[in-house]
Order: C-alpha cells, then structure tokens, then sequence
C-alpha cells in the first residue's frame, strides 16, 4: 500500500513538473517583422549601441549583459528570445556559432564617434576635420565594406609619425573595431586604421594604450588620454556629454543594428571560441 501511494505521488509530482515546463516560457515564431517584436526578451551588451538605441522602445523586454560570450550563451540557453547588435560584431558572431539566423532588414542604424579629453579642444577640432573629410569617402566606403562583409580582415595603415604626441586609449575587447591580433600581438581593427590615418594626416605620432572599455573612458576623463577610439556611440552622446567630463566627435562611421535568433537549435555548436 506504502509502495503504491508513493508511487502515486511520485506520479502526480512528474505531471505537475511537465504541466510545468509546457506552460512555462512562450515559445516564439521567427521574426517576420523587426518593428514588432511582440512581447519578446532581448538581450543586449550593456551601454553598447543596441542598448541606447532599442530603449526606448516598449515591445520588447531588454536584458544587459557585460560581454559578447554571455549575450550569445544567454540565446543559446533560452535566457533570452533574441539578441541585437551592431551588424560587424552580429557577422562575427554568425562566423562563430551555428544554427543562428541574422534577421533582415537592420532594426536601426547609429554611429561611431571619438571620446576627446575635454582640455583637448585642439584634438577635438582635428578629429572633426578629420571626420568630415572620411566620412563618404572612397576610403570611408571600403573600409565599411570590409567591416560588413563575411569575415573582416584588417589591413594596416602605416604610420608616418609626426612632431605631436597623440596618447590615445584603445578597448581591445570590441572585435572588429579593436582588438590585439593574435598573430602579431599588434594592436588592429577598424578603428585603428582609422585613428591612424587621422595621425598621419594631422601630423600625430600616436601612443597606442590598451586596455578594457571602463578603463579608456576613466582615462580620458582624468586626462591620462587625449582620444579614445573604439565602440563610443553618436546615440549615447547626451548621457555622456551631460558629465562634462569629455568631448564626443563628429561622427567618422555609420553601422546598423541587427537581431539574431535561433534557426536550428538542434544545431547550435560553437565553431569558434567566445573570448570577449
């Protein structure tokens, strides 16, 4: 009898944790439509582009995390319904894990800009030169093509050195746009090329500084920096410049936003290990 009622229990607890998990989170169609995500969670690099630029918006639930291997394991392992990034990251991202799907058309488009110490008016008024001669160009177009094609490959702009130093503060966990090459150990991405060029027009030797986003910021603000390049957005400029701590530029580089869902969950492998 003793054998029978726990059987019975055992039982009803099994159905109770199936009833459970069917009615536990909803289980969406594929995106049809980027400007209705109905009800949706997506998940987001905290106070990268995709976060000020899908805020505002009240279809969907935002969740933040600090870096790209958990934004995408939080897609893998259900903790969101879709994630959103600026396009070259969501291109790599694609050439790293299977059984994603990149969902057309962009969501938005933003830009990049430079973050400037604020007694650097000097720099500040050479990079908005700099940005408005770049912007459109023919140097301008290749480089955003490389940037947005199938896998980006750096190309290294030499320096030709100049009589100013430029200390310049670079996050090298913001693949493609900067990053440390593994090969050469050298500092490359999209950002390099650019702030380089910028050097070699405007008579800059640069000082290249690495290191993680939080830190280049602080760096600009205590002065340790006089530019940083890497992931500062045109749509996070009122939050920042409200500080009056830094300048922001003239924007140099248009990117979009795109959204990222799971197509074949059976199969989802890692091709290629997530380190930032």
């Amino acid at each position: 009898m003793k054998k029978k009622k726990l059987g019975s229990v055992l039982l009803a607890i099994i159905i109770l944790l199936c009833m459970s998990g069917c009615s536990g989170k909803q289980v969406y169609q594929p995106i049809d439509d980027v400007s209705d995500l109905g009800g949706r969670t997506v998940g987001v690099n905290l106070a990268w582009s995709a976060d000020y630029m899908l805020s505002g918006r009240d279809d969907m639930t935002l969740v933040r995390y600090n870096t790209v291997a958990s934004l995408v394991m939080a897609l893998r392992y259900g903790q969101v319904d879709v994630i959103a990034m600026e396009r070259p990251s969501a291109i790599e991202i694609m050439n790293c894990m299977s059984g994603l799907r990149m969902v057309e058309p962009a969501t938005a488009t933003d830009e990049l800009v430079a973050c400037v110490n604020i007694d650097r008016t000097d720099v500040l008024g050479d990079f908005n030169a700099f940005a408005s001669g770049f912007y459109g160009s023919e140097a301008y177009i290749e480089l955003y093509e490389r940037l947005n094609g199938d896998s980006f490959e750096y190309h290294k702009v030499e320096p030709t050195g100049g009589e100013k130093i430029l200390n310049v503060g670079i996050p090298t966990d913001c693949y493609p746009f900067c990053y440390i090459d593994s090969e050469s150990g050298e500092f490359a991405g999209s950002d390099v090329e650019v702030i380089t060029r910028f050097a070699n027009e405007y008579g800059y030797s640069l000082k290249l500084t690495g290191g993680v986003f939080s830190t280049i910021e602080m760096g600009i603000v205590n002065g340790e920096f006089d530019i940083a390049i890497g992931t500062f957005f045109e749509s996070s400029r009122v939050d920042t410049e409200l500080t009056g701590a830094v300048h922001l530029s003239k924007p140099y580089m248009k990117h979009e936003i795109v959204f990222i869902e799971i197509a074949d969950p059976d199969n989802m492998k890692v091709l290629v290990p997530f380190d930032y």
